[in-house]
């Protein structure tokens, strides 16, 4: 059952506009068919949720939760040019319902792509899309294990064979395990995947209203065993986001007849600038042989003779040692490495092991995926392609036998190499 937590809304705060409650309505029913996010359902809901798309491609899942600002993933954002980026609305990328143009993209200033740490990032608009923003979940702990959130993306619904992106869809799946800064969930069957990233995890409150709780981060290679979000609640301090109302237009800045210049003055270079009775005055100093400099008694510049300062001895510090830095994979690597027919990895800061051998697999580089990876073994042929049924070559039998190549010359016993039919091997004969 859904547990929709109504006791959590006194805590939260809606830091975007929420969307209409026919749209929350249609979302109730995602899920219960077989079609796939993967796992999940078609859906045309939620209209603030939609697809970055990268050179006119399907790349992320975007949703506004700005008048001009689209929360996603860091790695959506990060190395991309944002004149390459638009966000689209609708439930399917090739028929967009509304295109708007990316003018900057920032990912989180901590974002670590090895570890996939900080994976959250946002999208400005040059305009705001004809949709209404989505309000943001504030709060999450440990008593979220359990409750079954909204996931929606656009990307593939088979981890397999990558196929199916472009399509708007959406599955709900219960939270396994709440981290830090993450959360994860372990549905069988159920699964974000590549195109989903960056897209949203609802949290549905007592009255319908969603708030937008993680955004898709990473999962497993082919999306069937579990899924990452990074949590929303957690990096509020640098999204942009500050209520659910545009702030106010500023109000114009009196007019400065003196153009910022004030009555204590300043130097510039050798000359005196300040303003008295709105107008600005000048005085150059090095026309007297003076130079400009503050008058403590006056409280303002003046033109004033130079003071000569003996300098003083300038100490050099003492070096500072600076700590080194803690690895907490002690030098693993996303990429990996194999230990054995064991793969050995570094993921979210911490070391992972998978036994190859339990699965009849070894570990070996996968030159596609860029990292190691429990593979099928390659089949070696000890004899190189020689037969047990043999061949001729310059009057000698060549053959295979017990995985080894022999070879007998017929010519050296007076015979020649033939095929022979009734043993069913070439022979000399």
């Amino acid at each position: 059952m859904r547990n929709t937590m109504n006791t959590l809304l006194m805590t939260v705060l809606i830091l975007g506009l929420a969307a209409c409650s026919g749209e929350q309505m249609d979302a109730q029913d995602v899920g219960q068919t077989t079609s796939r996010i993967v796992g999940g359902s078609s859906f045309d809901g939620l209209p603030a949720v939609g697809a970055l798309l990268y050179n006119g491609s399907q790349h992320c899942t975007g949703t506004l939760i700005g008048p001009r600002t689209v929360l996603t993933a860091a790695h959506c954002v990060d190395g991309f040019s944002a004149s390459r980026m638009t966000f689209i609305t609708g439930p399917n990328v090739s028929y967009p319902e509304s295109r708007t143009q990316a003018v900057s993209m920032t990912g989180h200033p901590s974002y670590n792509a090895y570890s996939i740490t900080n994976d959250i990032g946002y999208v400005t608009l040059a305009e705001q899309p004809p949709v209404a923003p989505m309000p943001v979940l504030t709060y999450m702990d440990s008593s979220f294990q359990g409750t079954d959130l909204f996931f929606v993306g656009y990307g593939v619904d088979n981890g397999y064979s990558q196929t199916g992106s472009g399509l708007k869809r959406a599955v709900w799946m219960g939270v396994s395990r709440v981290d830090a800064t993450t959360f994860r969930y372990d549905d069988p069957n159920r699964n974000t995947c590549n195109g989903d990233s960056g897209g949203p995890a609802f949290f549905q409150g007592s009255d319908g209203t969603y708030f937008v709780a993680g955004v898709t981060s990473y999962g497993d290679q082919y999306c069937t065993d579990y899924g990452v979000d990074t949590r929303v609640d957690a990096y509020l301090d640098f999204l942009p986001i500050v209520n659910s109302q545009p702030d106010p237009e500023p109000e114009p800045d009196p007019v400065d007849p003196c153009g910022g210049e004030t009555w204590e003055g300043r130097c510039n270079g050798e000359t005196v600038v300040w303003c008295e009775n709105e107008k600005v005055y000048q005085q150059d100093c090095s026309s007297d042989g003076k130079v400009c400099g503050w008058d403590e008694g006056r409280g303002y510049y003046v033109c004033q003779v130079p003071v000569i300062e003996e300098p003083e001895p300038v100490e050099e510090p003492e070096p500072v040692e600076e700590p080194e830095p803690t690895d907490p994979c002690e030098g693993e690597t996303y990429a990996g490495r194999c230990n054995g027919d064991t793969v050995v990895w570094c993921e979210n800061e911490e070391i992972m092991n998978q036994d190859c051998a339990e699965q009849d697999l070894v570990c070996v580089y996968d030159v596609d995926k860029s990292y190691f990876a429990c593979r099928e073994p390659e089949v070696v042929d000890p004899c190189n392609g020689e037969t047990f049924d043999g061949r001729c070559d310059n009057g000698s039998v060549i053959w295979c036998e017990n995985e080894e190549v022999k070879s007998l010359n017929c010519q050296a016993s007076g015979t020649d190499c033939g095929y022979n039919s009734s043993k069913g091997y070439y022979d000399c004969m």
